[in-house]
């Protein structure tokens, strides 16, 4: 009896250590969408078994969703909001980049670097025009969280096989550069 009621409490105590460690990933996730258990794991300082313990709770509750890709021959789970499709909307907040300056006022420049990188400026950057495969100007949208929201056009989508292919966006001075990388070759909404 007593020890029924000792195994009681130790796996409420580990149930409410489970839900802690839930919502602390959840929002990191949400924060840092797109990292892997790996990057997750030293952001949060955990270990990798915490890390993966939290995530499959996560799937099973449909909270999350991991897409895999193949990077350099190797797969990797990338873990999403659950919300959080595949879109050709790019959200950077406002703060970070220099707003203020006339340069990201009303549109955004993209330009086909080469190909694995678009890159995106406020204002025609003469080097990216002279060595990009092709360019489009898009207006620029404000959100009212203070995020400038960026569409990838079409044209950009498509080149890039931005539906089948993973995408990380960096700040590289006052522009944003887009790095393509990496087939999605299956996405989890739960474990199957």
């Amino acid at each position: 009896m007593v020890n029924k009621l000792m195994q009681t409490k130790m796996e409420s105590k580990r149930n409410e250590r489970g839900k802690k460690s839930d919502k602390i990933l959840l929002q990191t996730i949400k924060d840092y969408p797109g990292l892997s258990q790996y990057e997750l794991a030293r952001k949060l300082n955990w270990h990798s078994g915490h890390v993966d313990s939290s995530t499959r709770r996560l799937l099973l509750s449909k909270q999350i969703i991991l897409r895999v890709i193949e990077r350099n021959g190797r797969r990797v789970n990338l873990v999403y909001p659950e919300d959080q499709k595949p879109s050709n909307l790019i959200e950077i907040p406002e703060e970070l980049l220099k707003t203020s300056n006339p340069t990201w006022k009303d549109q955004a420049f993209f330009y086909a670097l080469d190909n694995s990188t678009i890159g995106i400026s406020g204002k025609k950057i003469t080097e990216w025009t002279e060595i990009s495969c092709f360019m489009k100007a898009t207006p620029i949208e404000r959100s009212s969280e203070g995020k400038l929201l960026f569409n990838i056009p079409d044209e950009f989508w498509r080149f890039y096989n931005l539906d089948r292919k993973h995408r990380v966006v960096s700040i590289n001075g006052n522009n944003l550069l887009v790095t393509v990388s990496g087939d999605i070759i299956e996405e989890k909404a739960y474990p199957s």
